[in-house]
C-alpha cells in the first residue's frame, strides 16, 4: 500500500537517527528527553506519544500513534497521494499495489486463496486472456474495484483491454488500449500518474516520473532516488522538502503552513495579483506596435529576469517565431531578460509551472476544439493556484479552423468568451489607456493577418475592433 510503504520507511529512518543523549540538559528541536535520552515521540515505538508508552509487538509508531504495521488507517501520508483512487482509507492488505504485484492473501473480498490476480482469477483464466466481465472476481464484477476492499484497479499489466463490462477505461497504466477522457487535473508541481496527481520531485513511488519507485531505505530528492536528503533539502515527515521553496505546507520550515496558501521564497505571503491576458493576434505577421502588446503582457511580472514556461502544442513554427521576436524586442528595450522553458506535453505543464513567472500559450493554429477544451479542464487547478500566487498567463489567438484558442481559458473558468471573429486588416482602437498592456502603444493600429475579436461579457478589454467594439485584447486581474 502506498501510504504504508512511505510512512514505515520514513518512520524507521526517523527512529534510526532521531534519538541521542541529552546534551546540556536540552534536546535539539523536535525531540524531548525521556530517561536522559532525546527521543522523537512521533516515531519512537518505545516512547510513542509520551515517554514510556511502548507500542505492542507488530505495531509501529506513526505520528505519535501505535498502529498495526499491516494497515495505514487514517494516518496522513505527508502530501503523497495514494497511487490509487481510494476514497479515504486503505482497508486490507491489497490497497495501492496492483493485484499483479503481490498476492491478495485472502483479504480481497473473495476466494482467491492467496494467488495474484495475474495468475488465477477465480478460475483458470488470467486477466489478459478472458474479459473480467465474463468471470466474477471474488463475487464482484471487476469493473472498478476488486472485491469489497481492493484499493486499486485490477492488474496493471493486463494484456489489452479488459472486456466489455470492465468500466469505461482499461485497467492500469500499461494496458494496450488508451484511456478515454481527460488526464487528472493536477496542481502546481504535480504529475498525473494513473489518474492520480503525485509530486515527482519527492514521491518515492513516482520519483522523477510515473512508476519510478525508489528502493527500500531510499528517499526521493529532486526527482532522484538517494540514500538521504542533501542541502538545501531537509528530511520532513518521510520526504525530502525544500523549505526555502514555494511550498505553502512547508514554508521556511518543516510543517510551517501558510494561512493564505501562498509561500514566496520560503516566506508566507499575503499575495500579489495575478494576470490573464488574452491577445487576439497570432503574430504570424506583425508590426512594432502590435508586437509591443506581447512584450507588455510578458513583462507584467517584476524582476530583471523573467522565467517563461511556454506551451507550443499545435502552434505553427511561424506563430512561435513571431511571438518570440516580440518578446525579444521588448526585453531589449527594457534592459531585461527572459528564460524560455518548453512544456513538451500538456501533462507536464502543471509540474513546471511551480518554477515559472509567466505561462505563455501560443495560438494553437492546428488544434481542434475538443483538444483546446480539454486543456482548460486539465490545467484549471494549476492555473488558478498559479494566478493566486501572482503568476501571469498569456494566451495568443488567431488562425486555425477551430473556434479559437480562447476555449482553454473559458473551460478553465478564467475568462468568459463565447466566440471569435476574424478582423484581419481592420483598425484596432485603445479602450483602456491606463492599463499596463497599453503602455507605449498608439490609440489605433492595424490588426495584421490572423487578428480576431472576441464575443465576451468581460468588462476588461484593453483594445477592441473599432467598427464593432468587440474585444481584441483582454486583461483580467486576479486578486489573491
Amino acid at each position: 500500500m502506498t501510504r504504508v510503504y512511505v510512512w514505515f520507511w520514513g518512520a524507521s529512518l526517523l527512529a534510526a537517527c532521531g534519538g541521542s543523549a541529552v546534551v546540556g540538559a536540552e534536546c535539539r528541536q523536535g525531540l524531548v528527553p525521556c530517561d536522559g535520552v532525546c527521543v522523537d515521540l512521533e516515531s519512537d515505538r518505545r516512547n510513542c506519544g509520551a515517554c514510556g508508552n511502548e507500542c505492542a509487538a507488530g505495531e509501529a509508531c506513526v505520528f505519535a500513534m501505535c498502529v498495526d504495521d499491516r494497515f495505514d488507517a487514517d494516518i496522513p501520508d505527508g502530501g503523497i497521494p495514494d497511487s490509487s483512487a481510494d476514497a479515504a482509507r486503505d482497508v486490507g492488505l491489497d490497497g495501492d499495489r496492483p493485484d499483479g504485484d503481490i498476492s491478495d492473501g485472502g483479504r480481497d473480498g473473495g476466494s482467491e486463496a492467496g494467488n495474484p490476480d495475474s495468475s488465477f482469477d477465480t478460475g483458470a483464466n488470467p486477466d489478459g486472456d478472458t474479459a473480467d466481465g465474463a468471470l466474477t472476481d471474488g463475487g464482484s464484477v471487476d469493473g472498478t474495484t476488486d472485491g469489497s476492499t481492493d484499493g486499486s484497479t485490477d492488474g496493471s499489466t493486463d494484456g489489452a483491454t479488459d472486456g466489455a463490462t470492465d468500466g469505461a477505461t482499461p485497467d492500469g497504466a500499461t494496458d494496450g488500449g488508451t484511456d478515454a477522457g481527460l488526464a487528472c487535473p493536477c496542481d502546481l508541481g504535480e504529475l498525473c500518474c494513473d489518474d492520480v496527481c503525485v509530486r515527482p520531485d519527492r514521491d518515492p513511488l513516482h520519483c522523477g516520473n510515473c512508476g519510478e519507485m525508489c528502493n527500500t531505505g531510499e528517499v526521493c530528492a529532486l526527482g532522484e532516488c538517494r540514500m538521504d536528503c542533501e542541502e538545501p533539502l531537509v528530511f520532513c515527515r518521510g520526504l525530502c522538502i525544500d523549505v526555502n521553496s514555494n511550498d505553502p505546507d512547508n514554508c521556511g520550515g518543516c510543517g510551517v503552513r501558510c494561512p493564505s496558501g501562498l509561500c514566496i521564497d520560503g516566506a508566507c505571503s499575503a499575495g500579489i495579483p495575478g494576470h490573464v491576458v488574452l491577445v487576439g493576434h497570432s503574430y504570424r505577421t506583425s508590426r512594432p506596435s502590435m508586437r509591443l502588446i506581447a512584450a507588455n503582457a510578458v513583462f507584467l511580472t517584476l524582476g530583471a529576469s523573467v522565467d517563461v514556461l511556454v506551451y507550443e502544442g499545435d502552434a505553427s513554427a511561424a506563430v512561435i517565431a513571431g511571438v518570440n521576436r516580440a518578446i525579444d524586442e521588448g526585453a531589449a528595450a527594457r534592459g531585461r531578460t527572459w528564460t524560455r522553458t518548453v512544456a513538451t506535453s500538456a501533462e507536464e505543464a502543471p509540474t513546471l509551472l511551480g518554477a515559472a513567472d509567466v505561462f505563455l500559450v501560443y495560438s494553437q493554429t492546428r488544434a481542434d476544439d475538443l483538444t483546446l477544451q480539454d486543456l482548460g479542464v486539465e490545467w484549471s487547478m494549476a492555473l488558478t493556484s498559479f494566478l493566486l500566487r501572482g503568476g501571469v498567463v498569456v494566451v495568443f489567438d488567431g488562425g486555425g479552423a477551430h473556434a479559437g484558442t480562447w476555449q482553454l481559458l473559458d473551460t478553465a473558468g478564467l475568462v468568459e468568451v463565447s466566440a471569435r471573429s476574424d478582423v484581419s486588416g481592420d483598425t484596432v482602437a485603445m479602450m483602456a489607456p491606463a492599463d499596463a498592456i497599453a503602455t507605449g502603444l498608439p490609440i489605433r493600429y492595424r490588426g495584421e493577418l490572423e487578428t480576431v475579436s472576441f464575443a465576451t461579457g468581460e468588462s476588461v478589454e484593453v483594445f477592441a475592433h473599432e467598427a464593432s467594439g468587440a474585444s481584441v485584447v483582454i486583461h483580467k486581474v486576479f486578486a489573491p
